[in-house]
């Protein structure tokens, strides 16, 4: 089985154990079947930096930062933020769901995600207390960038404020999944830190491809509403080459790693022609 058949079926046994209702059958509709798993194969990924028998330990975490991905996404469509009718070419959960489901689901998805690690027991326990602090610090990161995108939608935002949102918005999960499969493995600090930068600059340089990909027709649109994307703020071309300064400064951080390296490197090649 490859590393997306490994993650989807961890997300599905993290729901097994739950009693079957709408807010169960939710997390399955939100977390399975869709998406590219980018943060959950950096995890297994980073891992295997430090240790050649790491997917014990990476496994729960890569479903993990899926889980909170998802939860964030579910925060993201919501009618008080994006106010979107689909996400991954079905209707969004707040649609698809009861609205208390919908209410609920974030916090289910969360909770449910520091379980995962906690009971990741091929972890020695003092790297999944690692693991956790990050986590749940990174989070906190990602609620923060998702206020600053709110705030900006008020205003114009200058370059530098664009990417400092896209910093905490998009790059906490990617920052929680590599310098996370690091902590699980038993990393020292000085490559966790290293990690967790690299992360950082993922996450910035994936949104603002991904705006390039959402093209003139939907930054059109944010700017009707007051917002703007890179698109915009850059222009293509140069938001471009912004994302590729970004993932080239990331890709060096794997540098002496080996072959666990250079998969890495090949999955940031993956991210920039998906």
């Amino acid at each position: 089985m490859d590393d997306l058949g490994r993650i989807e079926q961890a997300l599905a046994a993290a729901f097994a154990g739950h009693p079957e209702g709408e807010l169960v059958r939710a997390a399955r509709y939100a977390t399975l079947g869709g998406g590219h798993r980018w943060r959950g194969r950096m995890a297994l990924l980073a891992g295997r930096l430090f240790r050649a028998d790491a997917d014990a330990c990476t496994l729960p975490l890569a479903a993990a930062v899926e889980m909170m991905h998802a939860a964030s996404l579910v925060l993201d469509d919501r009618p008080s933020m994006d106010n979107a009718a689909t996400r991954r070419g079905k209707a969004c959960v707040h649609l698809a769901f009861p609205e208390w489901a919908a209410d609920l689901l974030p916090a289910f998805l969360v909770n449910q995600a520091y379980r995962t690690i906690a009971e990741a027991e091929a972890a020695p326990a003092e790297c999944r207390i690692r693991a956790l602090r990050l986590l749940g610090e990174l989070g906190g990161e990602l609620a923060a960038g998702q206020e600053m995108d709110l705030a900006l939608a008020r205003k114009k935002a200058s370059e530098a404020e664009l990417l400092a949102c896209y910093a905490r918005k998009s790059g906490a999960l990617f920052a929680a999944a590599l310098a996370g499969g690091a902590c699980l493995c038993g990393a020292d600090e000085a490559a966790v830190a290293a990690l967790r930068a690299a992360g950082i600059r993922l996450g910035q340089a994936y949104q603002l491809l991904d705006d390039v990909a959402d093209g003139p027709e939907e930054d059109g649109a944010y700017r009707e509403a007051g917002r703007y994307t890179a698109y915009s703020l850059f222009g293509p071309e140069n938001a471009c080459a912004r994302a590729e300064a970004l993932l080239a400064e990331a890709a060096r951080t794997f540098d002496g790693f080996g072959s666990a390296g250079d998969r890495l490197r090949e999955l940031l090649d993956q991210m920039r022609g998906r």
